[in-house]
């Protein structure tokens, strides 16, 4: 069952990864670069904080997956 658990916290960080870089991407791009700092900046950081909250969601994963279960 933790298989399955640590499956799908890395099936979600992977996408919040995606997500983020989908928010880095389109604030980066032509359309909001003309229209100011202050338009590009909450994509360019939801994008940025939704990748660095993502990593620790990956890295509890895999310890999951790897840890042994205890059975006492």
């Amino acid at each position: 069952m933790k298989y399955l658990w640590a499956l799908l916290g890395l099936l979600y960080a992977l996408l919040s990864i995606y997500v983020g870089y989908l928010f880095f991407t389109a604030g980066t791009g032509a359309r909001l670069s003309q229209k100011g700092l202050l338009l590009q900046a909450p994509p360019v950081l939801g994008g940025i904080a939704l990748v660095l909250l993502a990593l620790p969601l990956i890295w509890n994963c895999v310890r999951l997956a790897t840890s042994r279960s205890s059975t006492a």
